[in-house]
């Protein structure tokens, strides 16, 4: 599943040249679209949870695949830019979320040894995805245009119910105690491929009556979050973090378009692409690996990897040789893997394992949102400014202010840590 869904959300910007043409769009109008998709992708993923503990992961898995497949067949029919974005973007984006988090509660609930090495190995379907389906969608776009390949991606997307149907539910053996009980299955708010598993049981009495206000609320929140003496080293964090998100998508949609206005060939450019996926699910392995050390502090480890991808963002618009393109690629995904595993880790460092499924709840708003507006904005400016290395310059300067921010939070930690130790002493 994540493989076929990740896949077709990064490798939107192989589609950027015959929708600007058709549609007669510019390239903000037409990137809106790929980033409306993630921004609804990651933002429905706190609806998904619920449904998946309330009716398991199969039903929530083929209900999300039969949607994402009717957004990319209707997204074929698309006239002007408003269909494109209520197809793909709204319908399409819905049904990834809804195959997404099911996905990764199946693995975490049908491994009980190795459970982490399995979950990582299950969001490698991101890099995979992403280096398989670059070519196919070219190849596919050359033979048959925009239109059916969108098709051929909805009949992709729809074997997913297969992945769905294989499922299946886990045994649950409740245990009789005076008070009644709510078993949570396995809730995992993902964030690019960044996990928490929540599976436990909770002996805690059902409210009888709760408004819908507060069980908004709890959707982001909790209580004890709200009372944690890490909160505002924790709202660093998730600021740092979507600005680094702000840019994430931005090279995955310009960077073919760039490529090519270069005088690299047209598959060529989309390797690029490719490139990047499978370096970033290099990257996330590594980053586990770096993250179990004991010497490791998460923090530390993500602020030099988003400060470092900026490197590669500024240098792709001056470069005109296909090996320094691939080279610079393959160092973006490398480096962005690297901060995309770290967060789970690195919130856990700062609140604690308690409190991470709530503060994931936030932090995919936030996501979500960054998702949404950063490719329209570099799209905007690129059109603006009648240059092709404007979203490359935007993406390194807000991977520079965003580990500035990481910086600050660092800072904020150790002096918590420090003040914390000194009272225990």
């Amino acid at each position: 599943c994540l493989c076929v869904l990740d896949g077709i959300s990064y490798t939107f910007g192989m589609f950027l040249d015959p929708l600007m043409e058709e549609l007669k769009c510019g390239r903000s109008g037409i990137s809106a679209a790929g980033s409306l998709q993630v921004g609804v992708y990651s933002m429905s993923g706190i609806f998904a949870s619920r449904l998946v503990t309330r009716y398991g992961p199969r039903p929530v898995c083929i209900a999300g695949t039969v949607i994402a497949s009717l957004g990319l067949v209707l997204a074929s029919y698309s006239w002007n830019l408003p269909s494109l974005l209520a197809s793909y973007s709204i319908v399409t984006g819905l049904g990834f979320g809804l195959m997404y988090i099911p996905a990764v509660v199946a693995v975490a609930e049908h491994f009980t040894k190795r459970r982490a090495l399995a979950m990582g190995i299950c969001v490698c379907g991101t890099g995979v995805g992403t280096f398989l389906l670059a070519p196919v969608e070219l190849s596919l776009l050359t033979a048959v245009g925009w239109r059916w390949t969108f098709v051929c991606m909805g009949g992709l997307c729809s074997l997913c119910v297969v992945c769905g149907a294989a499922m299946s539910p886990v045994d649950l053996c409740p245990i009789s105690t005076g008070r009644r009980l709510r078993r949570r299955r396995s809730t995992i708010v993902s964030i690019h491929g960044a996990m928490q598993d929540d599976l436990r049981w909770s002996t805690e009495s059902i409210p009888k009556e709760a408004s819908c206000l507060n069980q908004c609320m709890a959707s982001f929140l909790s209580k004890e979050l709200l009372e944690s003496p890490a909160l505002s080293t924790y709202l660093l964090v998730a600021l740092a973090d979507g600005v680094a998100t702000l840019a994430l998508f931005i090279p995955f949609t310009f960077l073919p378009d760039l490529a090519m206005a270069a005088g690299v060939s047209s598959e060529d450019a989309a390797f690029l692409i490719s490139a990047a996926g499978i370096s970033s699910s290099v990257g996330r392995i590594l980053s586990g690996w770096l993250c179990d050390q004991p010497w490791c502090n998460p923090i530390v480890l993500t602020t030099a990897a988003v400060a470092s991808a900026a490197l590669p963002s500024l240098l792709l618009p001056w470069v005109s040789v296909y090996p320094l393109f691939l080279l610079l690629s393959c160092m973006f995904g490398l480096l962005t893997g690297l901060w995309i595993s770290a967060t789970s880790p690195l919130l856990v460092r700062v609140l604690g394992l308690s409190l991470l499924s709530p503060a994931f709840g936030l932090m995919t708003a936030i996501q979500g949102a960054a998702a949404l507006a950063g490719p329209p904005l570099a799209g905007a400016a690129t059109d603006w400014l009648d240059d092709r290395g404007v979203g490359l310059h935007c993406t390194g300067g807000m991977l520079i202010a965003a580990s500035g921010v990481f910086v600050v939070a660092y800072w904020h930690n150790r002096r918590r840590e420090m003040r914390q130790h000194y009272q225990d002493i």
